[in-house]
């Protein structure tokens, strides 16, 4: 997965944004969140992130010819659970017009 470099203008403007946030910022109408949950959110969004990079991945070993039984054993899982997971829905495979996994 690559992404494209972006331009000196946008990390500018982002830049700049990102200055007036911290500008205008009132420390009065902040919004406080125990340590603890901030941590579970953060590790929450890093779950959803993982997730979707490893159906990526799944996405590609598939396309590249890897076995649902190797992508289960790299994820440490069986076949049918790493097929049953990042495998196609049954209304993909509908629409693909094919009935199996």
């Amino acid at each position: 997965m690559s992404k494209a470099r972006r331009s000196v203008e946008e990390i500018r403007s982002q830049a700049d944004e990102l200055a007036g946030w911290f500008e205008d910022f009132d420390p009065s109408e902040a919004h406080e969140v125990p340590v603890a949950e901030y941590l579970l959110e953060r590790a929450a969004r890093t779950r959803t992130l993982c997730e979707r990079e490893v159906a990526q991945a799944v996405g590609e070993a598939r396309v590249g010819g890897a076995t649902w039984c190797r992508i289960g054993e790299i994820l440490g899982l069986d076949e049918r659970t790493a097929r049953e997971t990042y495998g196609p829905s049954e209304d993909q495979r509908a629409e693909a017009g094919t009935n199996g996994p």
